[in-house]
């Protein structure tokens, strides 16, 4: 898999590798602070040493700040049409709030994207299961199933399962590649399936039997998960229609009746200004309720 730049980070990761120990006591002191970022940076498969991420992170933080504080000269001008104590203070909080902003998000971008590819993972993962249950039924070995898993199309399951081949062609134990890949991997779904193969391979159990129960619990979860998304989609519904179409109609509604006892009347701006907020609310809407669903289905 092609290594790629994190999102928004300005400092490429080839060169934040070879960055002068002259500053980099910087990233040694962030990297303290954010303790768990080495373990982030490895399960998010960023191929770099935490002090050094810490440190492209600052440098990254600080640009933003930077851009900014020019940003933030502009918005002063065009509201004070002059410069002033105050443009200089909105100036001065753009680029604070940038830099921050920027800093807090480049240091949890590797938590936020190993939990990505753990979204990625259980997406593919019950039906790698099945053909992994499938293959070791029919006597294929663990080892050969494995690698028939790493060549298919699982997307991640199956770069994960690339790097087990990889683990154990280079000397290592089939347990001790699976168990590198339990603690790798931050999906808790694979995470279990493991160790229970695991468990079941130092027991001398039947991998096969292990295997197929936890495929029969994992199916059954999705199938609950489904469900809850159906009933929980049936009230957004039904929200969604009352904002959609209910709400705006009844507002110009009650707006007329007010306006013609008031005495005055109900201007074109008004009518347009509760549609545009009933658009962003209905927008708003439809992307939360993307968000919701579940990783099973695609």
């Amino acid at each position: 898999m092609k290594e790629q730049n994190p999102v928004l980070l300005l400092f490429p990761i080839e060169k934040a590798r070879h960055f002068s120990n002259r500053f980099m006591f910087l990233g040694r002191f962030l990297s303290k602070i954010v303790f768990s970022l080495k373990y982030d940076l490895k399960k998010a498969e960023i191929d770099i040493q935490p002090e050094n991420y810490c440190l492209a992170s600052l440098i990254s933080a600080l640009i933003y700040g930077i851009m900014f504080i020019f940003v933030g000269l502009a918005f002063g001008i065009v509201i004070l049409r002059e410069i002033t104590t105050f443009t200089f203070l909105i100036m001065a909080a753009a680029g604070l709030f940038a830099f921050v902003g920027s800093l807090i998000f480049h240091l949890l971008y590797p938590k936020m994207a190993a939990f990505q590819l753990a979204s990625l993972v259980d997406q593919e993962l019950l039906f790698a299961l099945r053909t992994l249950l499938i293959q070791l039924s029919s006597g294929i070995s663990l080892f050969e199933a494995m690698r028939s898993i790493a060549k298919s199309n699982y997307g991640q399951v199956s770069h994960e399962f690339a790097q087990v081949i990889k683990d154990i062609n280079s000397g290592m134990s089939e347990s001790a590649a699976l168990e590198k890949l339990a603690f790798r991997t931050k999906s808790e779904i694979l995470k279990k399936s493991i160790w229970q193969i695991i468990t079941t391979m130092k027991s001398g159990g039947s991998v096969v039997n292990s295997l197929n129960s936890e495929v029969d619990a994992l199916n059954a979860q999705q199938v609950e998960v489904i469900k809850n998304y159906s009933a929980e989609l049936n009230l957004w519904t039904l929200i969604y229609l009352i904002i959609a179409a209910a709400m705006p109609s009844l507002g110009i509604t009650f707006l007329v009746i007010a306006s013609s006892i008031g005495g005055s009347g109900i201007g074109v701006e008004a009518v347009v200004l509760i549609a545009l907020l009933a658009a962003c609310i209905q927008v708003a809407m439809i992307f939360m309720i993307r968000t919701k669903v579940p990783k099973v289905i695609k």
